[in-house]
């Protein structure tokens, strides 16, 4: 099998500064659509190969495909840069009869992604009641607190504030999560450890426990991307999907892979799964931060 990918080069008219940006024309007979849901864009430039996200962006509008800097330093005039823009699956399908490979089409790659029996979330799971006092950190009621399966964090307290969740994800990778400024907290993003938790003051009455929010296990690059949802081996009612958060990870940013919500509650006992066609079924997702 072989990406489908489109690979176009050139040389920087200008220095493009950090956060600055430089236009590429898309050959003529694609536009933006064709690129639609694809994630392995890379570039390469001055003999450096970038990493999508964190030291490059990409977006597309019409015929043109627009690339920002994303590092702190700036890209000098005259770089030599290699840009390849990959499409959705892979470019593997031949006709047996007639040997023909069709234009504008690819191969997905079928999943069922398993979630398990998830327990109902717990509001003061991972803290119970207390006073947390800035800018020391939650005790939490295990160290490292280990989630069930990988889910949101939910937190509520008495006066303003913003916390920061700190943890890991399902593959062992560093994650951080924080609020907005408020009194509760519902998180994005799926921890399957918290190692920490610190309010930016003081608070009082402060719980943090587990949500209802389920992490998936691969990029989810579409909702589209799934086909079915199951409860207990049979057809569920559609719960609510959010895809994954392609932009460059922060604290702030959603879940790099994508979550789920059952339509039926959480209770440790219901089964639930996913059948998912996936472009890269490889793909975790950009960076986590």
């Amino acid at each position: 099998m072989s990406s489908i990918a489109t690979v176009l080069s050139g040389v920087l008219a200008a220095e493009v500064a950090a956060a600055g940006t430089f236009a590429v024309t898309i050959p003529t007979g694609l536009t933006a659509g064709h690129f639609a849901g694809a994630v392995n864009h890379s570039l390469v430039l001055a003999q450096s190969n970038l990493i999508r996200t964190s030291q490059f962006s990409i977006s597309f509008s019409g015929s043109t495909a627009t690339i920002t800097n994303a590092t702190s330093a700036a890209w000098p005039a005259g770089s030599a840069w290699t840009l390849e823009l990959d499409m959705v699956g892979t470019k593997d399908y031949i006709d047996p009869r007639t040997g023909f490979s069709p234009n504008n089409t690819a191969a997905l790659t079928p999943l069922v992604i398993t979630l398990g029996s998830p327990a109902l979330g717990v509001a003061n799971a991972i803290t119970t009641s207390a006073t947390i006092t800035a800018p020391a950190a939650a005790v939490l009621t295990t160290s490292p607190y280990v989630m069930d399966a990988p889910r949101n964090v939910v937190a509520a307290w008495t006066n303003t504030a913003t916390i920061t969740v700190v943890g890991t994800d399902e593959y062992g990778t560093v994650i951080s999560e924080t609020s907005g400024s408020g009194t509760s907290f519902t998180g994005k993003k799926a921890f399957k450890t918290v190692t920490s938790v610190t309010p930016s003051v003081t608070i009082a009455a402060a719980t943090v426990g587990t949500g209802g929010v389920l992490g998936l296990p691969v990029c989810l690059p579409f909702i589209g991307a799934v086909t079915r949802e199951l409860e207990d081996g049979i057809s569920a009612t559609a719960g609510t999907l959010v895809k994954a958060d392609q932009t460059k990870a922060t604290a702030t940013t959603g879940d790099v892979r994508g979550t789920y919500v059952p339509n039926s509650a959480l209770n440790g006992a219901k089964s639930f799964q996913l059948f998912v066609e996936l472009p890269d079924a490889g793909y975790r997702g950009v960076t986590q931060a």
